[in-house]
């Protein structure tokens, strides 16, 4: 099955932490630079999506900064055409974290075992159990994640 973007936002929801903009170049050019590797690069305004990059702020301040809300519900990339190689990878969760209440806690990547999350609780059960687990294969790597995250009261969607 194809992945289809339902422009949630969600994937970009805390790229903040990974893709900073480090210097405007131009009008619309940015150097970014990536928190984890020191990498940088270039990217550059859709011209089609410029206007909501000037007009409109990010509503959470982890999400990528060029990430805008279009529509409510409905987020877009404002560098979409330009946007890093990271990005152009990415096709939503593996695993979906929710907190006792169903709100979202967290996630892994699609396709990895990248976990990101703004929960405090969540990050230290992750570093201390989920990230050291050593099980080459990957369904009963995913099931030993979801019994530990949902032991710890979390509810997980795969």
């Amino acid at each position: 099955m194809a992945f289809e973007c339902f422009q949630c936002g969600e994937c970009c929801s805390t790229m903040g932490e990974i893709i900073s903009i480090r210097e405007k170049i131009s009008d619309t050019g940015f150097r970014i630079g990536y928190s984890t590797t020191g990498e940088e690069r270039v990217v550059v305004l859709d011209p089609d999506k410029q206007h909501l990059f000037v007009m409109k702020t990010r509503s959470n301040t982890l999400a990528c900064p060029f990430l805008r809300e279009q529509t409510p519900g409905r987020s877009i990339c404002t560098v979409h055409h330009s946007r890093p190689e990271l990005c152009r990878q990415y096709s939503c969760y593996r695993i979906l974290v929710l907190d006792r209440d169903g709100r979202r806690a967290g996630k892994v990547w699609d396709r990895s075992q990248y976990f990101t999350s703004t929960d405090p609780r969540l990050n230290g059960l992750w570093n201390s159990a989920c990230r050291v687990l050593d099980i080459p294969d990957e369904a009963r790597w995913e099931e030993e994640i979801e019994k530990i995250l949902t032991n710890a009261g979390y509810q997980i969607v795969r």
